[in-house]
């Protein structure tokens, strides 16, 4: 009996004792995951930065592309916003109307491609600086929408990861034309 009340103990020690203890358990994880995700999902723009850097043969698709992934990625986060705003601060609607402005500056960026004109550094440039600028929109805004500790760190890393190096690759591609 006292093997069987010894691995009870045991047991209850590895379980959370409380639902608040567990939900913490579950945010550390995500947080963990959350920023692996992030920092992989700015491993894509690198190697765009680095083609753009040694491959004379990619030095106009490298910079399209990084473009296409950063605008991709940009419009994601406005429909984060988009959805965050509906979610929990529907009496905001300033955020809706901030929350689709990713979408419309990436097409904005586009159209010069689109008409011939000098593309695609200064775009880039631009877009770099409006991904980084996002991170303001959920530090300001929406850091009281999302209860999820250490969720602006992760945003933090993503923008300035994402938005520096896509700068970079424009700055480049200006230098280089």
């Amino acid at each position: 009996m006292e093997d069987g009340a010894r691995a009870v103990r045991a047991f209850k020690m590895t379980m959370p004792f409380s639902k608040e203890e567990a939900q913490t358990q579950t945010d550390d994880a995500n947080i963990k995951t959350g920023r692996v995700l992030t920092l992989i999902a700015i491993v894509p723009q690198l190697l765009f930065l680095f083609a753009t850097l040694t491959d004379g043969a990619l030095s106009w698709t490298a910079p399209a592309a990084a473009f296409a992934y950063a605008a991709f990625i940009f419009s994601f986060v406005g429909g984060y916003w988009w959805g965050v705003a509906f979610d929990r601060e529907p009496q905001r609607p300033i955020i809706l109307f901030i929350a689709v402005l990713p979408m419309l500056l990436c097409f904005a960026l586009f159209l010069p491609w689109v008409l011939g004109w000098s593309w695609p550094g200064p775009q880039l440039v631009g877009l770099g600086i409006a991904i980084m600028a996002g991170f303001l929109v959920d530090w300001l805004i929406l850091r009281s929408a999302v209860a999820v500790p250490g969720w602006l760190h992760i945003r933090l890393i993503a923008s300035l990861g994402l938005g520096l190096s896509t700068m970079l690759i424009g700055f480049i591609t200006l230098g280089s034309s």
